[in-house]
């Protein structure tokens, strides 16, 4: 056995956990602070909370938009190197912390957005920065990568030096997340551990965090989901969603390969665009990932013989009802996505999305295939 594993980020987790940001911000030597969120969040006053715990000036970049594409990365670029910022603050889900991960990033590497599109191109230490998620899903605050769009298409701007300096996960943050974004960012979190999980490059440290990560999700999404207030079930969330983000060392799999094809085209949250994939994913991963179906079945909570395939199947419809409960689409057809897309939608996928550390191997024509299962409801590998 062989792995390598780096996760340097610091991270304060629990309730009230938010009142330890501006000691965080001091350890790291911040003056003045740029926080990089949405302008949800500075509606909702959490983001003043936030800046009321800073102890140190700052600006707000919030126009953060869901999903963000390229320009947006390019604003927040100008923005960060507008003014001596010494330290980056995101706050909000996903799309925030991957603008402000960037933000850190481009104050002390100059060029254009763009040109930092793909793997390992800064050359520079960034700024400290510190991650304060609000929702429950993505666990961009412990990860390298930074999603974009880029003409139409989803793409990612990665980089290990862009790994947060501290991670402040308080599940206070997460009560007021409505019951549909407690759906996606769940189904999210829930996609990452899975899809890690089933992953060539897992190790016994990934694999942890995920069978962990996926047991605490299937246990309590539903109840956050149908009561807000539930604490227990929130605290259980945000951990759930945490492991999700230690496990995404592994690398995803195709089911967040197929979940970019239908994202952008159908102007889907991410949880919802991976979340609709997950059941076929883990149906059709069965028997290549054998030796582990038992473990993950019994982290969904599925019980049952020994049988892979069998497993995989029955995994696969608990998470489709999962889904069903959370109002989430669980076929192409039933989202709208028209029979004759199915080949193209194929071909994109296995050409601009393809994953090397998947232990099932796909081409245009099995992937096709898969399409067509998802399309009509099909989860026999």
């Amino acid at each position: 056995m062989k792995f390598s594993f780096f996760l340097p980020t610091k991270l304060s987790f629990g309730f009230g956990a938010l009142d330890g940001a501006g000691g965080e911000v001091r350890a790291l030597g911040g003056t003045k602070a740029l926080l990089v969120t949405d302008k949800v969040m500075v509606k909702t006053g959490i983001a003043q909370r936030v800046t009321d715990r800073l102890g140190v000036s700052f600006d707000i970049y919030d126009d953060v938009e869901a999903e963000p594409r390229i320009e947006v990365a390019q604003s927040v670029a100008d923005k960060v190197r507008s003014s001596g910022y010494d330290i980056v603050v995101g706050v909000g889900g996903g799309s925030a912390m991957d603008m402000a991960k960037v933000a850190a990033g481009f104050a002390t590497n100059q060029g254009q957005a763009k040109a930092f599109v793909g793997n390992g191109l800064f050359a520079k230490k960034p700024l400290p920065s510190i991650m304060v998620p609000t929702t429950a899903g993505t666990g961009a605050e412990l990860t390298v990568t930074s999603m974009v769009t880029v003409d139409g298409h989803k793409q990612w701007i990665n980089s290990p030096l862009l790994l947060p300096s501290v991670a402040v996960v308080d599940p206070e943050l997460t009560i007021s997340m409505p019951p549909g974004v407690t759906a996606a960012t769940g189904m999210d979190a829930l996609c990452h551990n899975t899809e890690a999980y089933l992953s060539n490059l897992a190790s016994p440290i990934t694999d942890s965090a995920a069978i962990e990560g996926i047991s605490l999700i299937v246990r309590h999404l539903e109840r956050a989901y149908d009561t807000g207030g539930d604490r227990q079930a929130r605290e259980s969330m945000s951990l759930g969603a945490l492991m999700g983000g230690i496990a995404l060392q592994a690398k995803m799999v195709f089911g967040h390969s197929i979940g970019y094809t239908i994202a952008t085209r159908f102007r889907l949250p991410h949880g919802v665009s991976c979340g609709l994939p997950l059941p076929y994913i883990v149906s059709n991963y069965a028997t290549a990932c054998a030796p582990k179906m038992k473990r993950l079945a019994e982290a969904y909570g599925v019980a049952g013989g020994d049988d892979p395939a069998e497993l995989g199947k029955r995994i696969g419809e608990k998470t489709m009802a999962i889904a069903s409960h959370l109002k989430i689409p669980t076929t192409l057809k039933g989202l709208g996505v028209p029979e004759s897309d199915l080949q193209a939608l194929a071909e994109e996928c296995v050409t601009m999305y393809p994953r090397p550390n998947s232990p099932l191997v796909f081409d245009a024509k099995s992937m096709a295939a898969l399409y067509r299962r998802m399309w009509e409801g099909n989860l026999e590998a």
